[in-house]
């Protein structure tokens, strides 16, 4: 993992635990396990030192205090909350904001095109080639007389590619070059590695090895999927494409998948914080088709099919337990 993935990833999980020890009714398997992720190393007791002197810091208290008072309905309507929850809460979406809006700030400059979160969008390109945005997914072009070349800055999207040999169709990624053979695919960039799935034709992947041992490109025809994992390309394997595309129809497709990774995948496109508060449910599973325009109704399906609770502390922040 790359050291900026890294930070990010500790600093969402030192959020979390910042809000969840304001619970004065924390278990001690609760405190123990927040002790043994700060122990962990020197880095993550680092991270809540750090996020614990801005959740303190009167900037952020006094914002807070001015998210209650413009919407204070939205905590009344909550009778069974505990009173400690409002300010707490509501520092934790205006931190939440404050850090995804600076980690943004250079992607939202280079972009040609993005999309927030949940939302999705078509654009036809110079050369009449479709290409659909999926949730918070950003893309530059970088057309020139001889290649048609696309950089995926973050997200995930589906190319539907008009053919022209003359003018290669490639695009680039963290860790992947995809040349397309007349075709439709989607190459999805994960903090782990890209995902490259062809729904028609064949591309030719290859690695962005900048310091690493070189990998030969692979070709990869329709309904298969190549995936980058720690700057190694692994070999094509094949996937169910309409599931794997689904998004581009606002639907979420899972079968016999971990209830963690759906969960996983529905914070791309809820508007708040999704937070998990025990491991029990790690091992369900979870099949069915899903209104991804809709998250909160996805996450009530979910808690009425399956053995969990949901608690809404704001519009903006559930928690499953």
């Amino acid at each position: 993992m790359r050291p900026c993935e890294e930070e990010a990833r500790l600093r969402k999980e030192a959020v979390a635990w910042v809000v969840r020890l304001q619970n004065e009714g924390l278990s001690p398997e609760e405190r123990r396990a927040f002790n043994a992720w700060h122990e962990r190393s020197p880095a993550h007791a680092l991270m809540f030192r750090k996020v614990s002197s801005v959740w303190d810091g009167p900037d952020l208290r006094a914002a807070a205090e001015a998210a209650v008072q413009a919407d204070p309905s939205s905590f009344k309507r909550r009778t069974t909350v505990r009173r400690w929850w409002p300010i707490p809460v509501a520092a934790c979406v205006i931190l939440a904001i404050v850090v995804a809006v600076h980690l943004d700030v250079i992607t939202r400059w280079r972009a040609d095109y993005r999309t927030e979160v949940g939302e999705r969008r078509t654009i036809e390109l110079p050369d009449r080639s479709i290409v659909t945005l999926n949730t918070l997914s950003a893309i530059e072009l970088l057309f020139d007389a001889s290649t048609r070349r696309i950089r995926l800055l973050k997200g995930e999207a589906l190319f539907n590619v008009r053919h022209d040999p003359a003018h290669p169709f490639i695009v680039e990624s963290a860790d992947t070059v995809t040349q397309a053979i007349g075709t439709a695919f989607v190459v999805r960039a994960e903090p782990d590695g890209d995902q490259v799935i062809v729904i028609e034709g064949a591309v030719e992947v290859d690695a962005i090895s900048a310091g690493r041992e070189a990998h030969p490109p692979a070709i990869a025809t329709s309904g298969s999927r190549i995936d980058m994992v720690q700057g190694r390309m692994g070999e094509p394997y094949q996937v169910d494409v309409s599931a794997a595309s689904a998004w581009a129809r606002g639907r979420l497709v899972v079968n016999g998948v971990p209830f963690t990774q759906v969960i996983d995948e529905l914070r791309r496109y809820y508007p708040g914080t999704i937070v998990l508060w025990t491991h029990a449910i790690d091992e369900m599973r979870v099949t069915g088709t899903y209104n991804l325009d809709d998250p909160a109704r996805v996450l009530s399906l979910l808690t009425q099919t399956l053995p969990i609770r949901q608690v809404s502390l704001t519009d903006r922040l559930v928690i499953l337990f």
